[in-house]
């Protein structure tokens, strides 16, 4: 009698009646042009390997933020000191029709050989995987002439592929259109020797997990996810593989580590800062607003009160104010002149506000190591996402007592010069939640507030959270 193999897919009975309710499923369209690059260089002091860098094309969404976070990771452990890695996040990427996909990122891998200049190899990969042994060994595999190769034909959730012969099978514009894994699939198989197996061993999903054989360890069954992604969709199971994914996490955490730093931070966020910059200076004229009343910092004025008991509570002296903008809703600390970035605020007696905004040349400067607390309003949904996670390690680093933070959950009224809205990371409360609680176990011991603003057909509403 032959054994029954356990199912990968997710049943309507996987899911959660409010969600199989729902009328409205759409997803929002992509708002970036091109993926964000992570590079891994060569490690200080090895003499770099001649081979190509190893080119990774990663399957994600916003609400995988922490898979994406530990597949970065997974690699760091076992990957070549010698060589260069570039993972391509793809993620909410403009022109595609989403409509009908299964995951925020399903035929982004169709992409790949126009992404990647119809030239060299690329490896892709599904987010919700982690590398056991060093990538660069799949990327360096014998092709013997295939343009793809993956466990089946119809499993590419890891995929090895030759760009320049793919491109003349798969097109953006097919995949932006919506068309389905198996127009993608039937142009492979109609040429003979296109696609060649690949091991298993790289691809090893859920219960095929070999400890010591296994290269890749594939979390393939939403509904089983260690993580948990999307609580408000699934009915989650526990996976017997699960601890392996949280002893990653948990290392990684240890080691404070994020996919961008303040030294090395995205190339979004160094385009937005030189627009804000810009719009400091030339001011906001789609709604008609002025340079000087342009980050004005008025949003400190409904966080007054909740900051105050904050400092009441915790006896704080010294405030950093993190993303001030001009700061003209506070008065110069007493023995300072007008224009310095030293403030105070009447309801919060003798405490001295230090205003920092790296788009605001005059608070831009450097700050101090450490402040009693630091207060961060009407900046994080201004921070591009990949970007959030140090940011926020910035805003735990520097205080010794607490965070309040405040993230709209809503798009701004203003846009930037290049046409996006000036809220770049518009997420729902829980992940902004999620965020703060991610900062908090790479900086443990600071208390942490967030108020997340909503705006609905009745105005605005707050939900706290508190850590």
């Amino acid at each position: 009698m032959t054994a029954v193999q356990p199912s990968f897919k997710t049943k309507y009975y996987h899911k959660r009646i409010g969600h199989l309710l729902r009328l409205e499923r759409n997803r929002p369209l992509g708002t970036r042009k091109e993926p964000e690059l992570v590079a891994l260089d060569v490690e200080p002091g090895v003499e770099p390997s001649p081979k190509p860098p190893v080119r990774i094309y990663l399957g994600t969404e916003p609400a995988q933020h922490r898979a994406e976070r530990i597949f970065v990771w997974s690699i760091l452990q076992v990957r070549d000191p010698a060589r260069r890695y570039e993972i391509y996040l793809m993620k909410d990427l403009e022109g595609f029709d989403r409509t009908k996909w299964k995951t925020g990122f399903t035929a982004y891998r169709y992409a790949i050989p126009d992404l990647a200049g119809k030239t060299g190899r690329a490896i892709y990969n599904d987010v919700d995987q982690i590398y056991l042994t060093d990538p660069a060994e799949l990327f360096d595999l014998d092709m013997q002439g295939a343009g793809q190769m993956c466990i089946t034909e119809k499993e590419t959730a890891v995929m090895l592929l030759d760009c320049e012969k793919m491109a003349k099978l798969w097109h953006r514009e097919d995949a932006e259109r919506g068309e389905r894994h198996k127009f993608f699939r039937h142009r492979v198989q109609a040429i003979d020797g296109m696609w060649r197996q690949l091991s298993g061993l790289w691809n090893s999903r859920d219960h095929e997990y070999e400890p010591g054989v296994s290269k890749l360890l594939h979390y393939t069954t939403l509904q089983m996810q260690p993580w948990r992604p999307f609580p408000k969709v699934l009915r989650y199971k526990e996976n017997p593989n699960g601890q392996i994914w949280f002893e990653m996490e948990q290392a990684a955490d240890a080691a404070g580590f994020t996919l961008f730093t303040e030294e090395q931070p995205s190339q979004r966020y160094r385009n937005m800062v030189k627009m804000y910059k810009t719009m400091h200076e030339q001011g906001s004229p789609d709604v008609g607003r002025p340079p000087e009343k342009t980050f004005s910092g008025k949003s400190l004025i409904e966080h007054v009160g909740p900051i105050a008991n904050l400092i009441k509570t915790t006896g704080a002296t010294t405030l950093l104010d993190y993303g001030s903008g001009k700061a003209l809703y506070y008065e110069p600390y007493p023995g300072e002149a007008a224009e310095s970035r030293f403030k105070s605020q009447k309801e919060w007696g003798d405490t001295k506000v230090t205003c920092y905004d790296p788009g605001y040349e005059p608070y831009a400067g450097p700050i101090e190591q450490s402040y009693d607390g630091v207060i961060c309003t009407d900046v994080l949904e201004h921070i591009t996402e990949e970007d959030i996670p140090w940011v926020l390690d910035k805003l735990f680093g520097h205080a010794r007592h607490f965070v309040y933070a405040v993230a709209a959950c809503y798009p701004a009224k203003k846009f930037l010069p290049d046409g996006q809205n000036a809220h770049c990371t518009i997420q729902p409360p829980e992940w902004w939640r999620e965020q703060l609680d991610a900062a908090a176990r790479r900086n443990p011991g600071t208390q942490w507030t967030l108020c997340a603003q909503l705006k609905g057909k009745f105005g605005k509403s707050d939900r706290v959270f508190r850590g």
